[in-house]
């Protein structure tokens, strides 16, 4: 099942739909509805034959009543890649009982997700998702499209504005990114190369910690692994192979006996809440300006401060962790490209005398438009977090149906020759006239988007412009330091990474583990 688990990690709630049945009072009120239904329907006709509805294709792979979910392999974001390339930009799953349809052409994601916002912003159904994790569909991530997500949402917006993370967060962040630093070639010294993976998961997870909570945690700190522990259980929980009856309904016997659900909310109220419930409180007296001192302005119950600031913590240490393990890969195959983000970084030092900040990016292009093209060349997913649709919507000739679950093909769509020239190839320099903020191109014309890692429309990361920061700030600190070179075998032949096969974990794609030496710049200038 864990084949299948790369599309469902994290989709949300769902809440059952009930027809209202109003009664006809009166003669009148039946003839006016009629007559309107006629009218409707004639009009209906008329565009039907003006615009003929095309049909979506279907992958032919599948099996009865389990549909495709047994045809996506180890890598469904290659599979998928393939059935477009086969089949066009917009393909119908059946995963079981439920009905996906996938997309990998931006600009048809866009009208969907976007020009169609108020009916394809919802979350479908997971039940760890919404019972558990989000205590019946609280929080920004897995709640459900309405009055309190809204509400969520722009409170979250307002305390992690670029503004504010300019005022309040830069010099924190610019202290975990040199600490980061220092331990990469601290420890590349004690050995062959270093796996930068736990380094890097101790970056981001301080650095949305210290500003959510203002804490700061050390290797050895049992907060630090029991942190660690509740986010990866949390993925872990959340997958679907956790939730089979959600596709495959008879299955549902099976999750009564073996006691899964009571295990999940032992989870949440035992191990998960109680942290959260105890940092939140530490937070509120500690010096300082925090996400939770933050929120405490806005009515919100203590379940809801929870879910939020979890939502924030998961959401936070994943996407620049990742980010930066794939940057790290593709210098070490790519070196004339990491050293003339060096020398630009170099030059930067030399004119202003200390390392450039996020709010003068734009005089490292090059740096800038490596960073974009990373994540271009290697998405953090193969797909974006799946999306609901509230009613049927007409987009191209396509009927995208009501109750379906419509997922950006992430990889795909970043692989799309359509989209990128060659895009194949890691080439930097495809970005170099579109410096923009990650954040503002999202939010631009989708024309002038540079990839789609934060998501789309109503449901696009909220944290766009913090991540930003933080991997442009450990990305600088870095090259400004020291090399990122492949370890050698004990010939001395190079051990390059390996570039090529991601692993699928929930919804990330990571580099396969790996060493490599992070080696310290004896000409560097700071």
């Amino acid at each position: 099942m864990d084949t299948i688990n790369i599309l469902i990690n994290s989709i949300p709630p769902r809440f059952l739909e009930r027809e209202k049945i109003v009664p006809v009072v009166s003669i009148a009120a039946a003839t006016v509805f009629l007559l309107s239904s006629h009218m409707w329907l004639s009009t209906y006709k008329d565009n039907k034959s003006d615009k003929e509805v095309k049909k979506i294709p279907i992958p032919g792979s599948r099996y009865p009543y389990f549909g495709h979910m047994f045809s996506l392999g180890t890598s469904p974001g290659e599979v998928i890649v393939a059935w477009h390339r086969e089949l066009g930009p917009i393909i119908e799953l059946r995963m079981g009982i439920q009905t996906w349809i996938m997309i990998d052409d931006p600009i048809l994601a866009h009208k969907v997700f976007v020009s169609n916002g108020a009916v394809a912003s919802n979350r479908p159904y997971m039940t760890f998702a919404h019972n558990h994790y989000a205590l019946k569909g609280k929080g920004i991530v897995f709640s459900a499209h309405a009055k309190n997500w809204k509400y969520a949402r722009e409170a979250v917006l307002s305390i992690i504005a670029p503004k504010v993370v300019d005022k309040n967060y830069i010099k924190p962040i610019q202290s975990e990114a040199a600490a980061l630093v220092d331990r990469l070639i601290e420890y590349s010294k004690k050995e062959n190369g270093v796996d930068p993976t736990v380094h890097l998961h101790l970056n981001s997870l301080n650095t949305i910690c210290r500003a959510a909570f203002g804490k700061h945690y050390s290797f050895e700190d049992p907060e630090f692994k029991t942190m660690s522990h509740i986010i990866e259980r949390t993925v872990v929980m959340g997958a679907m192979e956790q939730d089979i009856p959600n596709f495959i309904p008879i299955m549902t016997v099976v999750d009564y006996f073996s006691g899964k659900h009571a295990t999940m909310k032992n989870f949440i109220n035992n191990e998960r809440n109680p942290l959260y419930r105890k940092l939140i409180a530490e937070a509120l007296e500690r010096p300082g300006t925090n996400f939770v001192k933050s929120l405490d302005k806005f009515n919100f119950t203590v379940e809801e401060r929870i879910v939020i600031t979890s939502d924030l913590i998961n959401g936070g240490t994943d996407t620049v962790s990742v980010a930066l393990s794939w940057a790290f890969v593709i210098m070490c195959h790519y070196p004339l490209a990491q050293k003339k983000a060096a020398d630009e970084i170099d030059a930067f030092i030399k004119l202003n005398g200390r390392l450039p900040e996020f709010s003068k990016r734009t005089q490292l292009p090059y740096c800038v438009s490596m960073m974009k093209e990373g994540m271009r060349f290697r998405p953090i997913g193969a797909f974006g977090i799946p999306h609901k649709m509230d009613a049927d919507v007409l987009v191209d000739g396509y009927i995208i149906p009501k109750g379906a679950t419509v997922v950006s093909s992430m990889e795909s769509m970043h692989q799309n020759p359509d989209v990128f020239a060659e895009p194949l190839k890691y080439y930097p320099e495809r970005f170099m006239n579109n410096l923009k903020t990650m954040d503002a191109a999202a939010k631009g014309k989708i024309e002038e988007r540079d990839h789609f890692n934060f998501g789309w429309g109503r449901r696009m990361c909220p944290g766009i412009y913090i991540a930003e920061v933080e991997l442009f700030t450990s990305f600088i600190q870095v090259l400004s330091k020291c090399t990122i070179e492949p370890v050698r075998d004990a010939n001395g032949k190079e051990q390059l990474p390996d570039i090529d096969h991601p692993v699928t974990a929930g919804l990330i794609l990571l580099p396969i583990p790996y060493k490599v030496n992070f080696v310290e710049r004896t000409n560097s200038l700071i």
